[in-house]
């Protein structure tokens, strides 16, 4: 791109407003794409777009001028307007629309003031649009006009900065002045600042003559305010430091009219180079200021009323800063009610409060030409009021009015006010001041619209958003509902499941107490139902622990080891529960992977995971075992994943895989794809709870027909140290006569506790609180060589009871019991032996004897 169409660029791009101007256009149209071009006699360059259909267009890119319809516009200087491209006869089969797959297509010549033609102010769409309203070809005229004025506006600015240019390179050491300069001031001065020469030029622009002129001081025509601050003399004061002394403000005519200029003062010097004077150079700029200033004030009206939150802000500050530009004293914005019965002055300037009060709420009728706007709902321009003999103009003529200008604001259908502009001064107003008020009152009417717009949008929205709230509530409400339902299915699955395999183990032990109860029941078969019980106890402790760790409810014993070397040791013990016909396969790395977690319970996981693994490949196979260091966990059921340190432990199977529409069960208490007798459905959902409650997860992978992978991650413990294996330390044997406390308040689990010890020879006192414990040690504390205390239990727990002797008898061995209990789920057990229910006689004793000797050790070592 050259740099002149560069330069244009720039130019429209330096208008504050265009981006305003792009938006309204979309806004009143409905267009999707809005732009400014700059069309030559042989090419079409974007200077200014607004693109909402990605049609691919930027500042600066161009299109074949004759894909367009532009070139045919710079030929006509015409508008093309086309609502629906299809039904418009002139332009169905144009080769444009069909090249772009535009619809509706609006497009306006932008013509720069001395006639130039600059480019167009167009809108496409790939929908057809309603482009036939009239205010939409008028509005875009007006935006079209505008950046013409603004163009204009910086071409004069740059063409003033360039005369400045040439008067101080042209300037000589001895300044002539030409009479023949008429459209110029030039006036020579002594060094008093008094005038010596006053020029043809002077006398036109100025309105004194030279004899009115001659021997009086400059400062005659600078404005009272300038005098007193010493203008004249500070130009005179630069001219002589530093060769000129430049200023461009108002200046007095010999009528006392203002009127702005472009003025240097320069030393005039003799041949030699002395300085005898001053040499004042003025042009009158007057109709260039009032022009600029008239652009700057529709500028700002364009930018604070077409975007502007508080229009009336804007609205005020337009109508006090123009009425000297304009050329008026007064101006009134009303603002009509909702039924269009009565007005009331909303902004007003130079308006007496009299008359402010008295227009604060009137009808239109009683404001005769006010009232005339709003009923025919259009323009009235009235000069000479003061020689009308028309009676609408009496109320006006009786206040000094001597021209009015009065316009409507409104929309398509709706009027919103009238704004009307009045001259005690002046019979008429210029064409430009017209110019000005036709286009305030349109940019006014636009923001007014777009504020309505907006107003009925957040109604609309705020609508929609109590519909969407009340709909959310109704839906949250059947999310709760079937939520519940879900639950209660779970809960129903879960009971039935709990039910059907504690039934089986109930019918065994029954089963097997009534036959006890025979009489002549052999020695041998009493041994095998004893054993049976013994056995079917187990079972059901077992499955009492698979639904706690489901439930993340278990309580674990944490340890720090190594995760290579545990898989190493299981896998012999593996082996034997997947068969011979089955592979192990292992994958593990050769540093360290330390994780934190109930080894039991690992074990445990693998196990499971395992013999799913031989179910999986009807015992023949391979089964990998992988283990990877410092791997984060994948985004699993939906829950993002984990960026920190995991260790994740892999079983690979050959098996036949899962079914896709089980995977998402597979995990679930006694849910199992293995047939009738063959699973309690409680392995996984073990895995699964263990891997939750240490704080991380386990992931499933599996074709159907190749095999499954189950990974389970647990957190890395960096910096941890393998906690050492327990030694069977030497101990010598314990006297069963030792004395031990009992708090259970199950009388049946406190006798059967009690009764056992006593058999093997304790000495026991049972006592069915924490409360009463307290209260025999504190009497006989030293007669008791332990405590077994359960753990839930009603007012003190016994983790309390065990927390409160650890503080108040610090040697004395304590041993918790629990079949469940979510304080030790939660928080573990503290440090303190724990027995989980159901426990045997020899359990107990076993944890009794080795507590005790413990204690007794570490007294000895405390001596």
């Amino acid at each position: 791109m050259s740099d002149a169409f560069s330069d244009d660029v720039d130019s429209i791009n330096r208008i504050d407003i265009v981006p305003t101007l792009l938006d309204t256009v979309c806004q009143i149209t409905g267009m999707r794409f809005a732009a400014i071009a700059r069309v030559t006699e042989d090419r079409w360059i974007a200077c200014s777009v607004r693109d909402e259909i990605n049609f691919g267009l930027k500042p600066g890119s161009e299109l074949k001028l004759e894909t367009t319809i532009c070139h045919e516009i710079r030929q006509s200087r015409k508008a093309v307007v086309i609502s629906d491209v299809d039904v418009d006869p002139a332009y169905a089969r144009h080769h444009t629309p069909a090249i772009y797959g535009l619809k509706s297509y609006i497009s306006v010549p932008i013509l720069l003031p001395d006639g130039r033609f600059f480019g167009t102010l167009c809108a496409i769409d790939p929908l057809p649009r309603d482009l036939n309203r009239p205010e939409i070809l008028s509005s875009f005229g007006l935006f079209a006009k505008l950046v013409a004025l603004h163009l204009n506006q910086a071409d004069l600015l740059t063409a003033s900065l360039a005369h400045s240019d040439a008067l101080a390179e042209g300037e000589t050491r001895h300044r002539q002045i030409l009479d023949s300069a008429t459209d110029f001031a030039i006036v020579a001065t002594n060094l008093d600042g008094k005038v010596t020469r006053w020029n043809r030029g002077a006398e036109n622009i100025l309105g004194w003559s030279e004899q009115e002129m001659l021997g009086e001081p400059v400062d005659r025509f600078f404005t009272p305010e300038d005098r007193a601050i010493g203008r004249p003399q500070h130009e005179m004061q630069c001219a002589l430091e530093v060769g000129h002394g430049n200023d461009e403000r108002w200046h007095l005519r010999a009528d006392g009219q203002r009127f702005w200029a472009q003025g240097e003062m320069t030393p005039l010097k003799r041949n030699d180079g002395e300085v005898i004077g001053f040499v004042k150079v003025l042009r009158d700029r007057t109709e260039e200021r009032l022009r600029e200033q008239r652009l700057d004030l529709l500028a700002r009206a364009s930018a604070g009323l077409l975007s502007s939150d508080d229009p009336d802000k804007v609205l005020q500050e337009i109508l006090s800063a123009g009425s000297e530009t304009l050329g008026y004293e007064k101006s009134f914005s009303y603002l009509l009610n909702n039924n269009c019965t009565r007005m009331r002055l909303l902004q007003s300037s130079g308006v007496e409060e009299d008359i402010k009060d008295w227009l604060a709420d009137t009808c239109p009728v009683d404001v005769p030409l006010c009232g005339l706007v709003a009923q025919q709902r259009a323009p009235l321009i009235l000069d000479h009021i003061q020689e009308s003999t028309d009676p609408r103009t009496e109320i006006s003529r009786r206040h000094g009015t001597r021209a009015y200008a009065g316009f409507p604001v409104m929309s398509e259908d709706k009027l919103f006010g009238v704004i009307s502009f009045v001259s005690v001064n002046r019979d008429r107003f210029a064409d430009e001041a017209i110019s000005f008020f036709e286009n305030f009152a349109r940019f006014l009417s636009i923001g007014r619209e777009r504020l309505d717009r907006e107003a009925a949008l957040s109604d609309l929205a705020m609508t929609l958003e109590h519909r969407v709230e009340a709909r959310t509530r109704e839906l949250m409400i059947s999310e709760e509902a079937l939520r519940q339902s879900q639950k209660m299915d779970a809960v129903g699955q879960l009971t039935g499941g709990v039910a059907h395999d504690f039934n089986n183990l109930l019918t065994v032990i029954r089963g097997s107490v009534d036959l006890l109860r025979r009489p002549d029941l052999p020695a041998e078969r009493r041994n095998r139902y004893i054993q049976a019980i013994g056995d079917t106890a187990e079972r059901a402790t077992k499955l009492t622990g698979q639904l706690l760790a489901f439930a993340r409810r278990q309580t674990l014993s944490p340890a720090a080891f190594d995760v290579g070397t545990r898989l190493r040791e299981v896998a012999d013990m593996l082996n034997s529960v997947t068969g011979a016909r089955v592979t192990i396969a292992l994958d593990l790395p050769v540093t360290p992977c330390v994780v934190r977690a109930d080894l039991s319970q690992f074990e445990t996981a693998l196990v499971n995971m395992a013999v799913n693994a031989r179910d999986a490949m009807n015992g023949e196979g391979q089964l990998t075992i992988k283990a990877v260091c410092a791997a984060g966990v994948p985004p699993i059921r939906g829950h993002a994943g984990v960026q920190s340190r995991f260790v994740a432990i892999s079983l690979t199977d050959t098996g036949i895989g899962i079914q896709p529409l089980d995977l998402p069960r597979i995990f679930e208490p006694f849910f199992t794809t293995k047939d009738v007798g063959k699973g309690t459905g409680l392995g996984l959902s073990q895995v699964f709870g263990f891997a939750k409650q240490s704080g991380g997860d386990v992931d499933v992978e599996s074709t159907p027909g190749e095999g499954t992978t189950f990974t389970l991650y647990l957190p890395e413990a960096e910096g941890a140290h393998v906690d050492d294996a327990p030694q069977n330390a030497c101990r010598s044997p314990v006297k069963r006569s030792l004395r031990i406390l009992i708090a259970e308040d199950n009388l049946e689990v406190g006798r059967f506790s009690s009764e056992a010890l006593q058999d093997m020879g304790y000495r026991t006192v049972l006592v069915p609180s924490a409360e009463d414990a307290l209260e025999i040690l504190d009497r006989d504390g030293s007669g008791f060589d332990a405590v077994f205390s359960d753990v839930v239990m009603p007012g003190i727990g016994g983790l309390e009871l065990a927390k409160k002797l650890k503080i108040r008898m610090p040697g004395m061995p304590v041993i918790l019991a629990s079949g469940y209990s979510h304080v030790l789920a939660a928080e573990g057990a503290h440090g303190f032996k724990l027995l989980q229910k159901p426990y045997s006689a020899e359990q107990l004793s076993q944890a009794l004897e080795s507590l005790i000797v413990r204690a007794d050790v570490e007294a000895a070592m405390s001596d």
